[in-house]
């Protein structure tokens, strides 16, 4: 409950999955609204028709019947389909964004990020979980390993009558950066669930991990809930 991020752990990502079918307009029917939009174009260029047919393609009712989102088993195709979207690139680099967490907004400093380095992706089919091992990693901001570097540089370089006044610079530095959170404080596991749980909620929304389509509907990933656990 009160665990933190450890950064020399493996962990296990496990995301609860689950499939969704989503059923888009059959080709035939916008054929139906373009021949009816020539036909009323060369017979009068009346444009009440032109309205009509508008206000037919238009209808939030009539979109609602036609595209439909419903939930699916994992038959054996489908966990195939799962299985092969999980190794294509285009899902791996998304991974990769998705759990890269920004700390910007959590008392970090500025440009400071932690980022989950997966070594596998798997689907399980006896709990339709996806699993992805690996390690967390700390990335501080690239100014602050700069000024670490170009600091013991110019003090190898200081006159001593010199010094008393470089090293009050320094200590004011240090308290500049003092007062953001390192990589040396907590990161509760439990946060960092709610953040991922989020932004694959967005993802979601989308309809994003499509991991297969048709003339007339498509398959996708649903991800509902982040766990992390140490592997």
């Amino acid at each position: 409950m009160g665990a933190s991020i450890s950064f020399d752990s493996k962990y296990r990502l496990v995301l609860d999955t689950e499939i969704e079918c989503v059923s888009v307009n059959p080709p035939h029917v916008n054929n139906k609204r373009d021949s009816k939009k020539h036909e009323s174009k060369s017979a009068s260029g009346s444009e009440s028709e032109d309205a009509d047919s508008g206000s037919e393609s238009g209808s939030s009712s009539e979109s609602d019947t036609e595209n439909k989102i419903y939930t699916v088993k994992p038959t054996p195709e489908i966990i195939s389909y799962i299985r092969s979207y999980l190794r294509k690139n285009e899902f791996l680099d998304e991974f990769d964004l998705i759990t890269e967490i920004d700390l910007d907004s959590y008392d970090h400093a500025p440009g400071s990020a932690l980022v989950f380095n997966s070594d596998s992706i798997v689907y399980m089919t006896n709990n339709q979980t996806i699993e992805a091992v690996g390690e967390w990693e700390y990335l501080p901001p690239e100014k602050e390993e700069q000024h670490k570097s170009s600091k013991s540089k110019s003090k190898s370089k200081k006159r001593v009558n010199e010094s008393d006044d470089d090293d009050d610079d320094d200590d004011n530095h240090d308290d500049s950066r003092n007062k953001y959170k390192s990589k040396d404080d907590e990161l509760p596991v439990g946060e960092i669930e709610n953040i991922l749980r989020d932004k694959f909620e967005e993802y979601n929304k989308g309809h994003e991990f499509i991991i297969h389509e048709s003339k007339n509907s498509f398959l996708c990933l649903k991800i509902n809930s982040v766990e992390i656990v140490k592997a």
